[in-house]
């Protein structure tokens, strides 16, 4: 894993040079259409967004998208415990590419339809490793349930295989994702909030 961290370190900076021209973009374009006085719906910010993206181009996210893919396959495959705690702590040490980890993980999670688009799911939130807020982290476990079956899939194998490539304590400055993988299907959340819509989710 060694050869991904000048890697990522050049993506943070593309990113960020990226993100500047988007939030620009639609600032401008934000302006002309509310005025002074006028706050935007949800609808015209998602809106402007997409405009603004079309407007900077769409090169940066589909190159990031194709490294991502990469990267999460190569932490899937390393059999190094060690190696995959780097990935995550240097991951974790840029706001930039963590916060595209979690995008990535959203984007495969809303399309699943197989067992190689739910491992790379899960493999992105191992990566992400808890460094955001826990309730989100724990609602994202439950679409990637639900979306696993609504695919056909049993995503318990998936759920524990993960489990077991991920931080197992609080190493590389994540907060134990293997733990709450291991035992999410025995949670309370899961109880309350993925048990009761399984049956619709496969139907």
């Amino acid at each position: 894993m060694n050869e991904f961290q000048p890697r990522i370190e050049e993506w943070r900076e593309r990113l960020a040079v990226w993100q500047r021209r988007f939030d620009d973009e639609y600032a401008s374009l934000a302006r002309r259409r509310k005025g002074l006085f006028r706050s935007l719906s949800t609808a015209e910010q998602h809106e402007l967004a997409d405009a603004a993206r079309l407007s900077v181009g769409e090169q940066v996210p589909v190159e990031l998208h194709a490294f991502l893919v990469e990267l999460v396959d190569a932490y899937l495959a390393e059999k190094l415990p060690a190696q995959r705690a780097k990935t995550r702590a240097w991951i974790g040490a840029t706001g930039e590419m963590l916060n595209s980890t979690w995008s990535f993980a959203e984007q495969l999670l809303a399309n699943v339809q197989d067992e190689r688009g739910l491992r790379r799911a899960l493999a992105a939130l191992s990566i992400h490793d808890l460094r955001g807020d826990y309730n989100a982290v724990v609602e994202q476990l439950g679409r990637a349930w639900l979306a696993a079956s609504k695919a056909g899939l049993d995503p318990a194998p998936h759920f524990a295989a993960l489990a077991a490539l991920s931080n197992p304590g609080m190493g590389g400055g994540g907060a134990c994702l293997g733990a709450l993988l291991a035992e999410f299907s025995r949670s309370a959340y899961f109880r309350a909030n993925v048990k009761p819509l399984l049956g619709r989710a496969s139907a």
